[in-house]
């Protein structure tokens, strides 16, 4: 509103003179109104893009962690294969050593 203060008049005001303020203070207030609802919408679209980008970051991340764990699973699956076949090799072998020589 100090913007304003250099407008008024020394004196009293005229009707024409309180209509022509009225009409300036209208236009700052539009014009302030505006100005308030560019900064809010951009303040929005900062914040928009902050939840993408963490939502993006957040999906690589379940991917990554999938294709871990699917890594692991994998790792499991290979490492009870072997002990399977090495058990059912100590069988045989235990089954060979009990029988003799043939």
């Amino acid at each position: 509103m100090d913007e304003l203060a250099g407008f008024l008049p020394p004196g009293g005001f005229s009707a024409v003179g309180v209509g022509g303020l009225l009409v300036m203070i209208v236009a700052y207030l539009l014009n302030a109104n505006r100005a308030d609802r560019r900064e809010y919408q951009e303040a929005i679209d900062r914040a928009e893009k902050r939840a993408d980008d963490a939502a993006r970051r957040t999906d690589a991340a379940e991917q990554r962690a999938e294709g871990l764990q699917q890594a692991v699973d994998e790792a499991r699956r290979a490492r009870r294969a072997a002990e399977d076949s090495l058990a059912l090799l100590e069988r045989e072998l235990y089954r060979y050593r009990s029988d003799g020589p043939p």
